[in-house]
């Protein structure tokens, strides 16, 4: 079964899953052509089910190199190696979901495969995130950053919701291409089902986002944006253009009346924990500005261990609070079984593997409570909902995206940060070096932005938040119901594949 026309049907449906791959990239920023991911799975959904095996695991993977090779073209920067093997790997997920629903619902009816093709891509996208190279880049919920009231559910089910979603809508169509023939009254049903589930998230989202938020204890929050490149040789002249840059800027915020102010990942280029000096001058500019300064550098212990870490530093008081990154970047921050890669030093890896912390701490300036994120973190919703959990009211991410250069990574990353706010009900404060750096409300509204290469300052008022969402308190609870649903779908056509 193919639904393209053409004498070779094997090579067009390969080369139709290769473009729906890229053109489910564009519904990301920066195209931001959010529906095209409503649509841009049907035709992989149907040929799951094509008689020829390898015709359908050759479209499987045909179809994640078109979506991860374009989504992911930034990589190319590092190396066409490093972009060809993650697009490779990414891809491998892609061939796995086909086949398994494949034989989990070969025999399954309509109704059976519109419930088991969604859940199963939900599990997919999950099994992504996990592990030592576990990545979120490219879940479709995330194309829909701008959709407000449609990804509110992602305070009850995560962004893992907002993927069923659409994953839903493309099995309703793929079906639709069929079984259009032989049962068009359950595919009417069918309609009707996706459209009143799909009514219920919008007046769901509509209604929270009129919910009343609570203005008491309010606090200026700013986030400085120096747009220095880091990418360059840390001499003296790069310490002074920091300093310069950093020390003026927080000064023209507190003026502007913030009491919370915080700087980029690394965006210190000194030592603070180590350099008493530089402790004490940090904390006199605090006191000057009278505000709490939150901001990202190195450390390092007694072992000679390198950590990437952010310090809150207080008034008068000095490091107050120190959270080191517990989530490193493969191949960024440390190299895996480096010992066995010698090729990787022709590559933009890093040449000193850094240490990851071993808790998500939380940061307290003054009664406020702050949950931090660093760079990479920040795509993972365990870590944000782990901090919010512990009893975070504000949620900040610092982030170094000046190797991303001109791409449309930056904005990727940030689009995630949205959804962050969302499912855990919190004002997300984001500081990038070159960009983008944010302010978020906890219904995922940006308050104030500054573009990628950009140099000033992004000041909202903020309000530090107790109450938890579902997904804060229950997790990935809707991942695991997914789980149980493909689960026992799949029992059930194994069970009628043995009767018959």
């Amino acid at each position: 079964m193919s639904i393209f026309n053409a004498k070779k049907p094997r090579v067009t449906a390969w080369a139709g899953c290769l473009i729906c791959g890229a053109v489910l990239s564009l519904a990301f920023p920066r195209t931001n052509f959010w529906w095209l991911s409503w649509v841009s799975l049907c035709p992989l959904m149907i040929l799951s089910f094509h008689p020829r095996l390898r015709t359908t695991l050759a479209c499987g993977l045909a179809f994640g190199a078109g979506f991860f090779g374009c989504h992911l073209y930034w990589i190319a920067i590092f190396g066409k190696l490093p972009w060809l093997a993650l697009t490779l790997f990414q891809s491998l997920y892609i061939v796995a979901w086909v086949l398994a629903v494949r034989y989990a619902g070969i025999r399954l009816g309509p109704w059976g495969r519109l419930l088991l093709l969604p859940s199963a891509w939900v599990c997919m996208e999950w099994l992504r995130s996990i592990g030592m190279l576990g990545f979120t880049w490219g879940d479709i919920g995330y194309s829909q950053h701008q959709l407000l009231p449609l990804i509110q559910i992602a305070s009850l089910t995560g962004v893992w919701g907002v993927s069923f979603l659409i994953a839903a809508w493309n099995a309703m169509l793929a079906n639709i291409a069929t079984y259009w023939n032989t049962g068009r009254r359950s595919i009417s049903y069918q309609v009707c089902a996706v459209l009143l589930l799909l009514s219920a998230v919008l007046v769901y989202g509509v209604a929270a986002m009129r919910s009343p938020m609570p203005t008491d204890r309010q606090v200026e929050a700013a986030a400085i944006q120096g747009n220095i490149n880091t990418d360059t040789e840390h001499d003296l002249a790069y310490f002074e253009r920091c300093h310069g840059t950093y020390w003026s800027l927080t000064r023209k915020a507190a003026l502007a009346g913030a009491t919370l102010i915080v700087w980029p990942e690394t965006a210190e280029p000194g030592y603070p924990a180590r350099d008493q000096f530089l402790e004490y001058s940090l904390s006199q500019l605090a006191l000057e500005t009278r505000s709490y300064i939150l901001l990202g550098a190195h450390d390092e212990d007694q072992q000679g261990r390198y950590f990437n870490s952010g310090f809150l530093i207080a008034p008068g008081q000095g490091i107050v609070g120190r959270y080191s990154k517990v989530r490193l970047v493969p191949f960024g921050e440390y190299v895996p079984a480096r010992r066995y890669l010698p090729f990787l030093s022709y590559y933009r890896v890093t040449s000193v593997d850094l240490t990851a912390g071993t808790d998500f701490n939380l940061l307290k300036a003054g009664r406020t409570k702050i949950g931090l994120a660093i760079c990479f973190e920040s795509i993972f919703p365990y870590i944000c909902r782990t901090l919010t959990h512990s009893g975070a009211e504000i949620l900040c991410i610092i982030t170094n995206d000046a190797w991303f250069e001109r791409t449309a990574a930056a904005e990727q990353h940030a689009s995630k940060s949205v959804l962050r706010a969302i499912e855990n009900g919190r004002y997300v404060v984001r500081a990038a070096t070159t960009g983008v750096s944010c302010i978020i409300d906890p219904h995922g509204r940006i308050l104030a932005r500054k573009g990628i290469f950009e140099q000033g300052i992004v000041k909202a008022k903020i309000v530090p938040l107790r109450r938890k969402t579902l997904y804060t308190r229950m997790g990935d609870w809707f991942v695991f119901l997914c789980f149980g649903v493909t689960g026992g779908l799949t029992i059930w056509s194994l069970c009628k594949r043995m009767t018959n």
